[in-house]
C-alpha cells in the first residue's frame, strides 16, 4: 500500500529520476557556503550558475541555478531537482536572484526551499556518504503553494504548505529535510511500507534528517536545534515536536517506548526514536544543549556521540533495514551499525545501546551482546 508521508498529519509514494553525483563547491550537493553569491556575469547556456535565494528565512544565501535561454532557473541543469509552484515547472527570472523576503511571496517559498533541499543533499554525500535519495544519485522535484497546512511526500515529488495563520510557507530547513528524508527510508532495505511501527520510525527517521541538515548547514538565520517547525510555527502553537524531550510538545507523543506502541499515532510515535537519537548524538545532560530524561529503568545518564557520528550511525541502521520494521528491529539495527561503523569502539557501542535503554527499548533479535 503506497501512502503520502507528511509533516503534520496523515502520511504519500513513487519513483525518483537519476541525478550525476559531482560534486560543487556551492548548490544542492554543496552544502554550507558563504554567503552573497553574485549572478552577473552570465554562464554558458544551459551551465550550472551561482545564485542567490534571497528567502523569507534565509536571505542572501547562495544556491546553485541552471542558466539557459537567457534566463536563471531553480533548477539543476542535469537533474530533475528544480522548485516550482504547484501546476507549474521551475521558477525563473533573468537576474538569478530569487525571492523578495516576504512570507506569503512563493517564489521566496522555492528560494528558502531550494536552499534547503540543496543543503539537505550536501549532508547526505558529506556527513553520511550517501549519494541521492536512493544513494546511486537520484533526486526529485519539489512545489510550493498548496492551501493546506501541510506537507508531504508523495514518493516522486516533495510537497509544501503554508501556515495556519497564512503568514509563512512551510520551507525551512527542517520541513525541507523532513520530506525529503523520506525518499531516503523509502529507498533503503525494506522499503516504505510495513506496520505501524514502521510508519513512526519513518516519521522519526525525517525528523532526524531534519536536524542532520540544520546542525550541517548551521545557517544563522536558524541556529540548529532538535526542534520540528519551530521557525515556522505552522499552527500557532511553537514546535510540532521536541526531540530530547518528545513529551513537551503539543502533541500526544511519549517519552519512553511501551507495549501500546502499535495504538500510537504515528507522528506521534516517532517520539521514543527521536528520543533515542538525542541521547545518542547529545547525551542526558549535554554542556550548552537541553538535558534530556531518561525514563524508569534506564541507565544513569548516557553520553552523546556527536550528531555528526551519531548520523553515521542512523544511516547505516537504515542500510540494515528490513521490511516491516519495529523498535526493537532499529534497536538490533544500529548496534550492527556502530559495529561497522566505528569497529572496536566499545564506547560508542554502550552509548547506543544506553541510548535505546534510556528510552525502555528492548533488546530484541539479532542484536550483538558486545562490541
Amino acid at each position: 500500500m503506497r501512502r503520502a508521508l507528511s509533516l503534520l498529519g496523515a502520511l504519500c509514494l513513487l519513483p525518483l529520476i537519476p541525478v550525476p553525483a559531482a560534486a560543487e563547491p556551492v548548490g544542492w550537493l554543496g552544502g554550507a557556503s558563504p554567503t552573497g553569491w553574485s549572478a552577473a556575469t552570465a554562464p554558458a547556456p544551459g551551465a550550472r550558475a551561482p545564485g542567490t535565494a534571497n528567502g523569507y528565512y534565509y536571505p542572501n544565501a547562495p544556491i546553485s541555478v541552471r542558466f539557459a535561454a537567457g534566463k536563471y532557473s531553480l533548477s539543476d541543469p542535469n537533474s530533475v531537482l528544480f522548485c516550482g509552484i504547484q501546476g507549474n515547472g521551475a521558477v525563473t527570472n533573468t537576474t538569478g536572484v530569487f525571492g523578495n523576503r516576504s512570507g506569503t511571496d512563493l517564489t521566496t517559498a522555492c528560494a528558502d526551499g531550494y536552499y534547503a533541499a540543496q543543503q539537505f543533499g550536501g549532508m547526505l554525500r558529506d556527513w553520511l556518504g550517501r549519494d541521492g535519495l536512493d544513494g546511486k544519485g537520484k533526486w526529485a522535484p519539489m512545489f510550493v503553494g498548496m492551501s493546506a497546512v501541510n506537507a508531504y511526500w508523495n514518493g516522486h515529488t516533495a510537497n509544501f504548505g503554508r501556515t495556519k495563520d497564512g503568514a509563512r510557507q512551510l520551507v525551512n530547513l527542517e520541513i525541507i529535510a523532513h520530506e525529503f528524508g523520506h525518499g531516503v527510508f523509502q529507498h533503503t532495505p525494506g522499503g516504505f511500507d510495513g506496520g505501524v511501527q514502521t510508519y513512526q520510525l519513518n516519521e522519526a527517521s525525517s525528523d532526524i534528517m531534519g536536524a542532520l541538515t540544520e546542525h550541517y548547514a548551521n545557517n544563522p538565520n536558524d541556529p540548529p536545534d532538535y526542534l520540528v517547525a519551530n521557525e515556522t510555527n505552522p499552527l500557532g502553537r511553537g514546535p510540532e515536536r521536541v526531540m530530547y524531550q518528545p513529551s513537551l510538545g503539543p502533541r500526544d507523543e511519549p517519552d519512553c517506548y511501551g507495549p501500546n506502541m502499535n495504538n500510537v499515532e504515528v507522528h506521534d510515535g516517532a517520539g521514543p526514536a527521536n528520543h533515542f537519537f538525542y541521547l545518542m548524538a547529545e547525551g542526558s545532560s549535554p554542556v550548552g544543549k537541553p538535558a534530556s530524561p531518561i525514563c524508569p529503568g534506564g541507565p544513569a545518564s548516557v553520553t552523546g556521540l556527536g550528531i555528526r557520528d551519531a548520523g553515521k550511525v542512523w544511516m547505516q541502521a537504515l542500510l540494515l533495514k528490513k521490511p516491516s520494521w519495529t523498535y526493537t528491529d532499529a534497536r538490533a539495527a544500529t548496534l550492527n551499525a556502530v559495529k561497522q561503523t566505528f569497529p572496536g569502539d566499545c564506547a560508542k557501542f554502550t552509548t547506543v545501546r544506553n541510548a535505546w535503554t534510556a528510552v525502555s527499548v528492548p533488546p530484541g533479535a539479532g542484536e550483538p551482546s558486545t562490541c
